[in-house]
């Protein structure tokens, strides 16, 4: 059996009235973890926690088996456990893309850091910008280069927090698709912060889905999108309808205390004269009804 390379145990964290209860988990060797929920609910926080920026109120970190130390022991976080990319690059503009890759290669001689630094060039596909300052690279190349930084002295562990939501569709996929056959290929573990579900979808091995300060769901994405806890959580992946428990209308229906909720492509066609709006989309028409004073999507 695989020993994970992340695992936190009844880890908790407090300040004010805010408090975040995260319980236990683990990431295996080669698996991708991608981390959702409402802004606010904790994703921040945990990452914080999992770096050893944050002291635990309650419980343990651990990365590859050794407990975080946090800032109360180290004055710098430690690089070599965690791979960190940021939201916004911390890249030296005025520095060749090798010299930001390497900035974090301190343990290996000069031949084994060159062919560290063209083996993640070729795994992140910046061959073609060779020896180029990184204030003439577009922001995806930037951001590759950010991976391939964080990743240069084989952390067990990277951790991005929402680092693309600045890129196009297409640039984010390419980019998401690269990093996951890094990971495949050498069995280190990621955790990340998507703020789009397709993104999620795309690439995740495992969903967490953070809520109000608690990992409240985690499993296959299949799995939880077919089988959400709430209707919060659907939310999350896709359009939904809730209405009232009580209100009769065709469907397939989820109750749920005094609501009841569908997605929208489930939804029943209701007919022209509940009609309000009609959109169309390359995933086909959005249809937007007004039926007994409730809006309704239907895709």
């Amino acid at each position: 059996m695989q020993e994970p390379l992340v695992a936190f145990e009844q880890l908790q964290f407090s300040y004010g009235e805010h408090t975040f209860e995260f319980g236990d988990a683990a990431i295996l060797p080669g698996q991708i973890v991608v981390m959702v929920g409402p802004s606010g609910a904790g994703k921040s926080t945990l990452m914080k926690l999992l770096r050893g920026e944050l002291d635990p109120g309650e419980g343990r970190v651990y990365i590859d088996g050794k407990r975080v130390e946090t800032r109360k022991k180290r004055l710098v976080l430690d690089d070599s456990k965690a791979g960190w990319v940021p939201q916004l690059d911390d890249l030296q503009s005025m520095l060749s893309l090798e010299d930001n890759i390497g900035h974090h290669i301190l343990r290996m001689d000069d031949p084994e850091k060159q062919e560290r630094i063209e083996e993640l060039k070729r795994a992140m596909h910046l061959e073609a910008y060779s020896g180029q300052k990184t204030k003439t690279l577009s922001g995806g190349q930037r951001q590759r280069v950010s991976i391939a930084k964080a990743m240069a002295g084989k952390p067990p562990v990277l951790l991005m927090d929402e680092s693309l939501a600045q890129l196009d569709l297409r640039t984010k996929s390419s980019i998401l698709l690269d990093l996951k056959a890094l990971v495949k290929q050498e069995q280190f573990c990621a955790l990340l912060v998507l703020h789009d579900p397709a993104d999620a979808l795309l690439i995740a091995d495992e969903l967490w889905v953070v809520q109000s300060g608690r990992l409240v769901q985690r499993g296959q994405p299949k799995q939880i999108i077919e089988e959400p806890i709430n209707h919060h959580i659907a939310g999350l992946f896709d359009y939904i309808n809730v209405v009232p428990s009580d209100l009769n209308i065709d469907g397939p229906w989820h109750t749920e205390d005094d609501v009841k909720w569908l997605y929208s492509h489930d939804l029943p066609e209701l007919g022209e004269e509940y009609e309000m709006d009609r959109m169309d989309s390359p995933g086909g028409s959005i249809i937007v009804y007004n039926f007994q004073g409730h809006r309704l999507l239907k895709k």
